[in-house]
């Protein structure tokens, strides 16, 4: 009896195989959640009752989903679907290195990048708990940005039981460790050897260890060395044979015992390739000026389960960013950058990759009565170094004190000086109120989700005030829910630029150098339209914190807006640079060089801004507004009905978000429908009383509908500055 194939597994539409093993059939599939292609792996029929092939895909998926690094696969989710197991992974285009070295040897410089590529992902791997098992060229794909390591089938994950017994060989024989092959249990440095025997093929174009049969394979795994890749090669180094050949020593406990220590070596090799004179050294050009460091600050875990510890925990991480963040020599990780790895536990090496910084910070927090005990440590990101670690034993009305010990000991730690008003600042608490701290801090959780949350904000923040009346952050915070009000048309423009200017204006009064309170006070001259007054704050906030993220990319923004598109370009770079995981930068990127007819770099920018929503949206589905970006960036890419759907499931998310409807109605006006998105627009203004109305007439994703009667009765006419701006009509 013939069966048939299924058409879809979850929301994947199986479109044709493109690969097929003893393990699993590979599919190309279209995900119709996403616009995204992505691959299918799904267990042969006759393995899907079979529970070791059903635990191997299970296991495979398990392994790979926990690992985030660009040169590993990226598993989007697995299960069982018309009976048959199956994995979703990224569709990586490009050639196996099996197929690469098939042709040669590579480039010296490139074999060594290659390495090191993969050694890093090893390194984060490996911190996980995971070892491969099964590291070989077959199992690599040669993307366009570099390679990506498939295939954790047979991978050992830490507190998993074990698949195979001891005394099994499980691997593949020609990249199989010494110990894999007398069916040892092993560890990191077996997958250490595998990439030994890659870097060894890839410089040779030989394999270290060759045969006709696996025994003739095995037998020189465990009793041959092989010559020195510099003996096969002209132009290959005396260090990169030894870190070479260390990889491929027989005993396990004589090679590197980490990836980390491996890529020190192999960047030495790399380095000295670079150097004129063929690795002869030249003399040293002048000191570059050191770089600031840059640290995240985590959210400390939580030793009970009450809420108010949760809190307590908290306030005190805030608090740790918000004073480094005045410290002019250190850049540190904003709070909504570290937001979502609240809940995640990853290596430094991960960390430091994603969120770009090259220390971490974590703790612990445990109450007992009136008194709590706090756990710091100071982690080097790049490879785990502990520079700083203590424990705390205060009372509850000390904590603000112990906070400022803790910001002066890792700005020592970094080596970095204070200057005197720096110190005094550290030394200053923001509130007399340990619970006005705690409904700030909830409060500031709460500002720009959504209209409705941004009045329970209000409500928090107001109930701060009553228990301490000269709380500036409050004050600036409280200033920010109105002026976002204006900004997002959550609120009448008029009535909220007042009370933001009120409070702007207190928080002043009692922290001139209140960054969150400058940046309230150029919203409200945005939203009053005063455009000169504007662009000068706007050069005092970057001056008086040139590191605070959030408070760029309203410059940035805030530039554009005014068709200072050199100056928003400059932002917008910087931005990009020091934070490539914001999309939001990315977007405004685009925009500005297509502002400044650099068409060729606004396109690349554009498909950077696509592929990086997709991304935040399958971490985070339910954000309206990235999806309304999205929507955005599909139709200007051509891909109209997909960028359709994404608008009214964007619209769905959050009817009564005017920022969402005015993006929502963006969309539609791109795709020429001007009756949807008159409609939309409609909608989000019978929200507010009044609204910003010079924007939207010079939005030129709203071009379509500049000419029609009832648009210029509602914003009026102007001349168009620029390509649009996401984001809505305040930024």
């Amino acid at each position: 009896m013939h069966v048939t194939e299924p058409t879809k597994i979850s929301h994947y539409r199986l479109i044709e195989p493109i690969g097929r093993g003893a393990m699993g059939e590979v599919w190309l599939a279209e995900d119709t959640q996403l616009p995204r292609q992505v691959a299918v792996k799904l267990l042969p029929r006759h393995l899907a009752g079979d529970p070791e092939a059903v635990e191997r895909l299970q296991r495979e998926a398990q392994a790979a989903a926990s690992i985030d690094h660009p040169a590993v696969v990226t598993v989007y989710e697995a299960g069982i679907a018309a009976d048959r197991p199956y994995i979703v992974m990224q569709k990586v285009e490009g050639q196996t290195l099996e197929q690469r070295l098939a042709r040669g040897p590579m480039e010296i410089g490139d074999a060594l990048q290659l390495a090191l590529d993969i050694a890093d992902a090893l390194a984060e791997v490996h911190a996980l708990g995971i070892v491969h098992r099964d590291l070989k060229p077959a199992n690599i794909i040669m993307s366009a940005r570099g390679p990506r390591i498939l295939d954790f089938g047979i991978a050992s994950v830490k507190g998993s039981p074990r698949m195979t017994a001891v005394g099994h060989a499980v691997g593949t024989p020609l990249a199989m460790s010494p110990e894999q092959i007398r069916g040892l249990p092993p560890d990191n440095r077996s997958d250490l050897w595998s990439l030994g025997v890659i870097l060894y093929q890839a410089l040779t174009g030989k394999r270290p260890f060759d045969g006709d049969s696996f025994e003739a394979v095995t037998y020189r795994v465990l009793n041959e060395n092989p010559p020195a890749p510099g003996t096969l090669r002209e132009g290959i180094r005396e260090d990169l044979d030894y870190a070479v050949m260390k990889l491929l020593r027989k005993d396990p406990e004589h090679r590197y015992s980490r990836a980390e220590d491996m890529m020190a070596d192999l960047k030495c090799c790399l380095d000295a390739i670079a150097r004129p004179g063929g690795g002869k050294a030249s003399p040293a050009p002048p000191a570059a000026a050191a770089k600031p460091p840059r640290i995240a600050v985590l959210y400390f875990d939580v030793m009970s389960a009450d809420p108010d510890d949760r809190f307590l925990a908290d306030g005190l991480v805030d608090d740790l960013i918000v004073d480094l963040t005045r410290v002019q020599n250190v850049h540190v990780a904003s709070r909504a950058e570290v937001q979502p790895y609240r809940d995640r536990t990853l290596p430094p090496r991960t960390l430091a990759r994603e969120l770009g910084v090259d220390y971490v910070l974590h703790g612990g927090v445990r109450r007992a009565g009136n008194r709590a005990r706090i756990s710091v440590q100071l982690v080097r990101a790049g490879d785990g170094h502990t520079m700083w670690a203590e424990r705390f034993d205060r009372t509850l009305e000390d904590l603000f004190d112990m906070q400022a010990e803790v910001s002066k000991r890792i700005v020592q730690a970094l080596q970095v000086a204070l200057e005197p008003e720096e110190r005094e600042m550290l030394d200053r608490s923001p509130t007399t109120s340990r619970e006005a701290y705690t409904f700030y801090l909830r409060a500031v959780e709460l500002l720009d989700k959504g209209r409705d949350d941004n009045r329970r904000a209000e409500a928090l923040l107001k109930e701060a005030l009553a228990l301490d009346p000269d709380f500036a952050l409050a004050h600036a915070a409280l200033g920010q829910s109105y002026a976002l009000r204006g900004m997002r048309w959550w609120g009448a423009q008029a009535e909220v630029a007042v009370l933001a200017e009120r409070h702007a204006r207190r928080a002043l009064e009692l922290d001139p150098d209140l960054t969150e309170a400058h940046v309230v006070q150029s919203m409200v001259l945005r939203l009053r339209g005063e455009k000169e007054k504007l662009l000068e704050s706007l050069g005092r906030i970057v001056e008086r914190n040139p590191h605070d993220v959030n408070a760029r990319e309203w410059v940035g923004w805030s530039y554009m807006a005014l068709g200072r598109n050199e100056e928003a370009r400059l932002v917008f770079e910087s931005l990009t640079r020091d934070h490539p995981e914001r999309f939001v930068p990315i977007s405004y990127l685009a925009n500005t060089y297509s502002a400044l007819g650099r068409e060729e770099d606004a396109q690349i920018w554009y498909q950077r801004a696509l592929e990086s929503e997709v991304e935040h949206l399958r971490k985070h589905p339910d954000d309206s507004l990235t999806r309304a970006f999205l929507a955005i960036s599909l139709i200007r890419s051509g891909q109209v009905d997909q960028g359709l759907a994404q608008a009214e499931r964007a619209r769905a998310l959050a009817p009564e978000d005017g920022r969402n409807l005015y993006n929502v109605a963006c969309g539609f006006a791109l795709a020429g429908q001007k009756e949807r998105a008159m409609a939309t627009l409609k909608s989000a203004l019978m929200l507010v009383k009044d609204y910003i109305t010079d924007w939207p007439n010079r939005d030129p994703d709203l071009e379509v509908l500049h000419d029609d009667p009832e648009f210029v009765r509602m914003f009026g006419r102007a001349t168009p500055v620029g390509p649009a701006l996401r984001d809505g009509p305040g930024g």
